[in-house]
C-alpha cells in the first residue's frame, strides 16, 4: 500500500479555487424565480420601436452548475414577432469569470462573459451571431433590491460607442 501525502498548502489551495466558482454562481441565486417584465424594442435594422412584456423564468440545472433563463415575449399587433431567449449561465475557472451561452428563436446565438457583480451593475459582453452578422453584445442588468431589476443590451454604434436596442424592467 502506498501513502500519498499532499502538502497542506496545495490541498488549501485546490479548496479555495473548488469554492471559488459555488460562490461566483451563487451572486446569481437573485435571478432565480419568474418574473415579468415591461420594456421597449428600440427601433433598429431588426425592426420598428414596439413596446414589449416578457416572462422570464431563472432556475439552476445540472447540478447548479448552471443557471438557465428563458425570456419569452407575448405575442401582440405591435409585436407579432416576439423574441424567446435560453441563456445558460456558469463559471469558467480557468477564465474565473461568468460565463454565458446564448441562444433565440431568430436563429442567432451569443457566447458572452461577465466578470461578476460590480456594486448592483451586472455585466455580460461578447460576440453575438446572426445570419451572417457577428457583433460585440452587451447584456447590462442593474439590480433594484430584491424583487425588481433592469436589463438593457447594446450593441456597437458606429461613433465607437454603444446603442440602446432594448431596455426591460422586471419585477418577481
Amino acid at each position: 500500500m502506498k501513502l500519498i501525502v499532499v502538502p497542506a498548502a496545495l490541498l488549501i489551495a485546490t479548496t479555495a479555487f473548488a469554492q471559488t466558482g459555488t460562490d461566483q454562481l451563487k451572486t446569481l441565486s437573485g435571478f432565480v424565480g419568474t418574473w415579468k417584465c415591461t420594456g421597449k424594442s428600440f427601433a433598429s435594422e431588426m425592426g420598428p420601436e414596439h413596446a414589449t412584456t416578457a416572462i422570464v423564468t431563472g432556475k439552476w440545472i445540472l447540478n447548479a452548475r448552471w443557471l438557465e433563463i428563458r425570456y419569452t415575449e407575448d405575442k401582440n399587433s405591435k409585436n407579432p414577432n416576439p423574441f424567446a431567449v435560453v441563456a445558460y449561465w456558469g463559471w469558467d475557472e480557468g477564465k474565473k469569470k461568468l460565463v454565458a451561452g446564448v441562444v433565440d428563436n431568430m436563429g442567432g446565438y451569443a457566447t458572452q462573459e461577465s466578470s461578476g457583480w460590480n456594486g448592483d451593475e451586472l455585466v455580460f459582453e461578447g460576440p453575438s451571431h446572426m445570419g451572417s452578422m457577428t457583433m460585440n453584445g452587451r447584456d447590462t442588468f442593474t439590480r433594484k433590491g430584491d424583487n425588481e431589476l433592469t436589463h438593457a443590451f447594446f450593441a456597437p454604434d458606429n461613433a465607437g460607442g454603444w446603442k440602446k436596442l432594448d431596455e426591460e424592467t422586471c419585477k418577481k
